[in-house]
């Protein structure tokens, strides 16, 4: 009883952890409608995984690497003349198939389910640490920066001429998202940390016309959804990840029919 007590304690903290790094920089892939850049970042973070497993190195390292330069790489695409829609569409059906063939080729079919579906009833303290350090760089990011890079989504060129060195707040912005990213997917999955991502987010930008506000909701509210997934899946005996996205998708849904 003491070992399934401290499973869920563990998987608890995991969940409401990347229920917030990943809500609150969510808030500004809504903002700036980036919805498919996350779920293409998830999709090179699984790649990037299978590779580290192949080649023998740390998955979760190999998979950060990867992904930060990655999304630098659609930073910059998205800046020049090639579609960014097209760009990530190639990447995401091709890093795909790439951690597939890889995870089937090294015979790691329970690596490539924990990547693609999360297990967060597993985690480790390893695991909790990388989400812990996440968690606070995205809070102090947004402590320090959150203004500028909103201010940067709406007036690119004002917000130049205030802000010399806004570029470089976007590259790093583009950094942590994929982190936080990585470290999702590790808890939730390739296919549901976009959820994470982008449901808490919607669910607060459309029902506070403050933005700060949304900053302060949309973790809530996904942590919210976290402690009910858990808790529902001790009562049915379902994955916890798919239930908090479906009571994120229920409070989506509510709010959309309250505001209207």
């Amino acid at each position: 009883m003491t070992g399934l007590f401290e499973i869920y304690q563990k998987s608890l903290l995991a969940g409401i952890l990347t229920a917030i790094s990943t809500a609150i920089m969510g808030v500004h892939v809504v903002f700036r409608r980036m919805a498919f850049f996350g779920d293409a970042i998830a999709h090179v973070a699984f790649a990037a995984a299978a590779i580290g497993v192949i080649l023998g190195f740390s998955s979760f390292f190999s998979a950060v690497v990867l992904s930060v330069l990655v999304s630098l790489l659609l930073g910059k695409l998205s800046r020049k003349s090639v579609s960014e829609d097209a760009a990530i569409g190639v990447l995401f059906s091709l890093t795909m198939a790439v951690g597939i063939v890889l995870f089937s080729v090294a015979k790691k079919q329970r690596s490539l389910t924990a990547y693609l579906f999360g297990d967060v009833l597993t985690v480790t303290k390893s695991d909790l640490l990388h989400l812990s350090i996440v968690t606070g760089i995205v809070i102090l990011f947004n402590v320090v920066f959150r203004d500028a890079l909103i201010h940067f989504t709406f007036d690119e060129d004002f917000t130049r001429l205030m802000h010399p060195k806004i570029d470089v707040v976007y590259q790093l912005f583009l950094a942590i998202l994929a982190i936080s990213v990585v470290v999702g997917v590790r808890t939730v999955g390739v296919i549901l940390v976009s959820a994470f991502l982008i449901i808490p987010a919607s669910t607060a930008t459309m029902s506070f016309k403050d933005y700060r506000w949304a900053f302060i909701f949309a973790p809530l509210i996904s942590s919210i959804s976290v402690v009910l997934g858990l808790f529902l899946s001790l009562v049915i005996d379902a994955p916890p990840g798919a239930l908090t996205v479906l009571i994120q998708g229920v409070m989506f849904f509510t709010a959309l029919f309250v505001r209207r």
